[in-house]
């Protein structure tokens, strides 16, 4: 049994950017030429494109659902950044807000559950925030999805198999229960 544990914890880590990626799939479907990250590293070195969009995802709980899926509750982050105006090459000018209203409308759309087709996972969302800050705005809320996690197997790869006959003694014979 806690072999089982450990392998479907392990499942976990290794999916734990899905709704990461859910994100960018959902973002790109939207905004099709808009480039997405989530790398951490690159967005506070400030090395990024504009406009694009960065996500940041925290997990909140995880909690097993069932015996194949684990219900992931997170909080996501996503930063518009907006595309500058030129004056000439050397001279940058103000912001050029992004239209959020297709992701807005998208959303509503689709009463706040969302479904991936790549990852074949649905999203419920709760209702977003907005913050505009002088160069980007940024959109957070929470939301939960079910994470399949596959049943375990046996060292050599086989699918273990379950127990479905119970055998007790009685009277000195072994009885089927």
């Amino acid at each position: 049994m806690l072999d089982a544990r450990k392998d479907k914890r392990k499942e976990v880590i290794r999916m734990r950017d899905i709704g990461k990626k859910i994100w960018a799939e959902i973002i790109n479907q939207i905004y099709p030429d808009l480039p997405v990250s989530w790398e951490g590293d690159v967005w506070q070195a400030g090395q990024l494109m504009r406009p694009s969009a960065f996500i940041e995802a925290d997990l909140v709980s995880e909690k097993i659902h069932t015996g194949q899926s684990i219900r992931m509750v997170e909080d996501v982050r996503l930063v518009f950044h907006y595309e500058y105006e030129r004056i000439d090459e050397q001279e940058r000018g103000e912001p050029i807000p992004f239209d959020l209203a297709p992701f807005f409308m998208y959303l509503r759309q689709k009463r706040y559950c969302v479904a991936s087709k790549l990852f074949e996972t649905m999203l419920v969302i709760e209702p977003p925030r907005t913050q505009e800050k002088r160069d980007r705005i940024e959109v957070m809320f929470r939301y939960s999805y079910l994470l399949h996690v596959p049943k375990p197997t046996a060292e050599d790869g086989t699918e273990r198999m379950k127990i479905n006959d119970f055998y007790v003694e009685v009277n000195g014979k072994e009885v089927k229960a």
